[in-house]
């Protein structure tokens, strides 16, 4: 009995099984039984960690933006008070030199003030002397006017007429004589002044006592100016510029300029009006 039961059971193992000899075995069918509303709330729990991340993310950003921003604040504010300060110090420093700026002011101006009363001074002791000595000895002096013209840039530019040419400095004398035929030897010696402009000799009248009397102007330039110690003491090339602008004054060419340059203006802004 036992034998035969044996024998069964090793025919079943060695038979073939329908599944090795016949037809292929079926596929087995999968059902998921999860719902949908499962799936949905994964995919928003991942949405939601994700925007959690980002959100942590921005908030380190910005923490650090921060951060940098107070840095570079308060670069700037210590910046500002060291510039303040330093404000602060260098105006106290000014205020302790502000005398020196006034001196230094006042210094200019009476420079300036020294230049434009010297540069029209003249040694008339000498001029007087090279007039007593250039005229011819039967001529005498017996009056002289001096004026000293273009000092002021107000007063009108010298008339001339004839051949009597303007100057900065004008004589006017009046001498006498025993004998006098003609003006030439005069004028002639007048010429010789330093300085020399024009000579001309305006009157000649005889009378018994004096002889004869002769009235007449000199005209003297920039040449006979100076002279004086405190003139040669100038700057040389600022005395020549302001004698120049005294002879612009005296002959009108300054007043020539400024016509000239006032039409000049003129016509131009009447082209551009055009």
């Amino acid at each position: 009995m036992t034998v035969d039961v044996t024998e069964r059971r090793q025919r079943r193992q060695t038979e073939p099984t329908s599944a090795t000899l016949g037809t292929p075995a079926l596929s087995v069918a999968r059902v998921d039984l999860l719902p949908p509303v499962v799936e949905v709330r994964r995919r928003q729990g991942l949405i939601v960690r994700l925007l959690s991340l980002g959100l942590v993310v921005l908030l380190l950003i910005v923490a650090t933006a921060g951060f940098l921003v107070a840095l570079v604040a308060n670069a700037a504010e210590d910046a500002l008070a060291a510039e303040q300060t330093r404000t602060r110090l260098l105006a106290l420093e000014e205020s302790k030199y502000s005398d020196v700026s006034a001196v230094k002011v006042q210094l200019l101006d009476h420079s300036d003030a020294e230049l434009a009363a010297l540069f029209a001074e003249a040694d008339w002791s000498r001029l007087m002397t090279e007039l007593d000595d250039v005229l011819p000895e039967a001529i005498t002096l017996t009056t002289e006017t001096i004026s000293l013209k273009g000092i002021s840039e107000d007063a009108p530019a010298a008339e001339t007429t004839g051949l009597d040419a303007p100057g900065v400095i004008e004589i006017a004398f009046t001498a006498t004589a025993a004998e006098f035929v003609t003006p030439t030897p005069l004028l002639n010696a007048l010429s010789e002044l330093t300085g020399y402009q024009s000579a001309t000799v305006d009157s000649v009248s005889e009378s018994d006592e004096d002889g004869y009397t002769i009235s007449g102007i000199v005209q003297l330039g920039t040449e006979a100016l100076g002279g004086t110690p405190r003139v040669e003491a100038l700057d040389p090339e600022a005395l020549e510029l302001l004698h120049q602008t005294l002879e612009d004054l005296v002959t009108g060419a300054a007043a020539a300029q400024a016509e000239a340059e006032g039409a000049a203006d003129d016509l131009t802004d009447a082209v551009e009006g055009e």
